[in-house]
C-alpha cells in the first residue's frame, strides 16, 4: 500500500510540473542548437601557414674572440678599475681586430654616449632579441633606424668605458631576450684569453 501511495504522489508530482520540466529541457535544446550553429566550424581544406623552424645562428661580434670577463648573474667578479665586487651581467672581449660586427639582422634602435659604458649601440632583432653593444670608439658605422644584417660592421673597440678602462680596449656585450638579460655564451662560440 506504502508503494502504492509513493507511486501516486510520483505521478501527481509529474502531472503538475511535467510540462515545466519539458518545457526547460525544449528550451535548453534550441538554445544550445543556436549557440553552437553560430560558432564556426575549423576548416579543414584551409592550409596553415608553415612554421619557421629555421634555427637562429649567431655571428660573432668580433673576429677571432677572447673572452677577458665572462657573464655572471649569480657570482660577484672583482672589477680593477672600480675595485669592487660586481655581478658583471655580460662578456667583455678583445680581438686582434677592433671591428665589430652585429650578432643577427635587425635594426639599430639606439647609439648614444655614456660616461660608464662609452659609446654603446643597441640592435633590436626578431624572436625578441636585443644585443647592446658597449665601450666603442666615438665614430660608428651605424646611425639610429639602420638597418643591418649579420656580420656587417657596426663600429670599433676601444677602452672608451670608463667603468672598465684598465681592460684596456674591449667589447662589452650584452645580450636581452624578451626584455630579461641572458648570456651570450649560450648563443655564441667563445673561448679563453
Amino acid at each position: 500500500m506504502e508503494n502504492k501511495i509513493k507511486g501516486n504522489k510520483l505521478l501527481q508530482i509529474l502531472k503538475k510540473y511535467g510540462y515545466y520540466a519539458m518545457a526547460f529541457v525544449l528550451v535548453l535544446g534550441i538554445t544550445l542548437a543556436i549557440v553552437f550553429s553560430a560558432v564556426p566550424s575549423p576548416n579543414m581544406d584551409e592550409e596553415t601557414p608553415p612554421t619557421d623552424t629555421t634555427p637562429i645562428v649567431f655571428s660573432l661580434p668580433v673576429n677571432s674572440p677572447n673572452v677577458i670577463k665572462w657573464y655572471s648573474d649569480s657570482e660577484l667578479m672583482f672589477n680593477d678599475t672600480l675595485k669592487q665586487w660586481e655581478s658583471h651581467m655580460a662578456v667583455d672581449l678583445t680581438s686582434d681586430s677592433s671591428d665589430v660586427f652585429a650578432v643577427l639582422g635587425g635594426v639599430v634602435t639606439d647609439v648614444e654616449n655614456s660616461y660608464e659604458y662609452g659609446t654603446v649601440i643597441t640592435i633590436t632583432h626578431e624572436d625578441g632579441f636585443v644585443s647592446k653593444y658597449s665601450s666603442l670608439n666615438e665614430t660608428t658605422e651605424v646611425t639610429i633606424s639602420d638597418k643591418v644584417e649579420a656580420g656587417d660592421k657596426i663600429g670599433t673597440m676601444s677602452a672608451s668605458a670608463s667603468n672598465e678602462q684598465l681592460s684596456g680596449e674591449h667589447l662589452h656585450f650584452e645580450l636581452f631576450k624578451d626584455g630579461e638579460k641572458v648570456d651570450p655564451a649560450n648563443y655564441l662560440t667563445l673561448s679563453d684569453k
